[in-house]
């Protein structure tokens, strides 16, 4: 991992409306600006927020915190309507990047929806540390977690996340947040070169569904923004994962071993927040609708 420098932040609000993919959530939730991990298909390394940074750093170079997200949430927790806020945390960030072991924004942003939850939160995230706050997540009604699980052949996941937890590890975690009670999906997002069956299998017993998406699908510009990564897999001899469809095409595999009721796609798989439950009550019915 490259040793990012940091750049604190003070902004004047922390929560952002949001629509297009994520049109099933109200908000975004991000504590941190930029990222830590250099995960070579991230797709927002091509978007405004790294094109347009001050720093002159490439993505992962640079990351900067904003350290009074907390208190801005706790703010917006007061407000009229924030209960019926539906948020997904985060979309152009992890939440628990390794700053976030040092600085706990993202576990201060959780103490303040323990006392002031909205109607949905979804947390997406690729690291272990997340686990640090079971306290609090196991505490928030209508929460959920969203586990980043590209792949399970670890010399594809080498190459394309090499900060990133091994796929043992991954299943460790999600293993540890279903005990725990804790909605979890895996996001198979992009998927990988795998085996569809195989990695299914997997998943099975840890998560209560998967969402997959590809780089066509999932980049927000039919893959122009994921070229680095199609490049990379032509150049590993995946010359058909760097194509359309792809990802498409596993499904049938994991719906066999899943079951179709418990297997998302893109868009509207992320949007479908009805897997959501907690004590056998449906915590979805009254916010999906909002």
């Amino acid at each position: 991992m490259a040793r990012a420098r940091i750049f604190p932040r003070e902004p004047r609000q922390i929560l952002t409306r949001t629509g297009g993919y994520l049109g099933a959530f109200t908000h975004t939730l991000q504590p941190y600006v930029g990222c830590q991990h250099s995960c070579v298909y991230c797709y927002v390394r091509e978007m405004a927020v790294q094109r347009a940074n001050p720093y002159r750093l490439r993505w992962s170079d640079w990351i900067s915190p904003k350290t009074n997200a907390p208190e801005l949430l706790a703010r917006a927790a007061r407000r009229p309507g924030f209960a019926e806020a539906r948020i997904f945390c985060s979309s152009s960030t992890d939440p628990y990047t390794p700053l976030e072991r040092r600085l706990r924004l993202t576990r201060g942003c959780l103490e303040v929806m323990v006392g002031s939850p909205p109607a949905a939160l979804v947390v997406q995230t690729r690291s272990p540390l997340l686990l640090r706050d079971l306290d609090l997540l196991r505490r928030i009604p209508g929460l959920a977690v969203s586990f980043t699980v590209t792949t399970d052949d670890e010399e594809v996941r080498r190459v394309f996340e090499p900060d990133s937890p091994r796929f043992s590890r991954r299943l460790e975690v999600l293993a540890a947040l279903r005990a725990a009670g804790i909605p979890v999906q895996a996001a198979l997002a992009p998927l990988l070169p795998c085996d569809p069956e195989r990695l299914a299998r997997a998943l099975a017993p840890v998560v209560d569904r998967v969402v997959v998406d590809d780089l066509f699908s999932g980049d927000g510009a039919g893959g122009r923004r994921s070229a680095a990564a199609l490049d990379r897999l032509r150049d590993m001899g995946h010359e058909a994962w760097a194509r359309p469809g792809q990802a498409q095409r596993a499904l049938p595999a994991l719906r066999r071993v899943l079951g179709a009721q418990r297997v998302g796609f893109s868009q509207t798989g992320f949007g479908d927040l009805g897997w959501i439950q907690r004590d056998g009550r449906d915590s979805a019915v009254r916010y999906i609708t909002l």
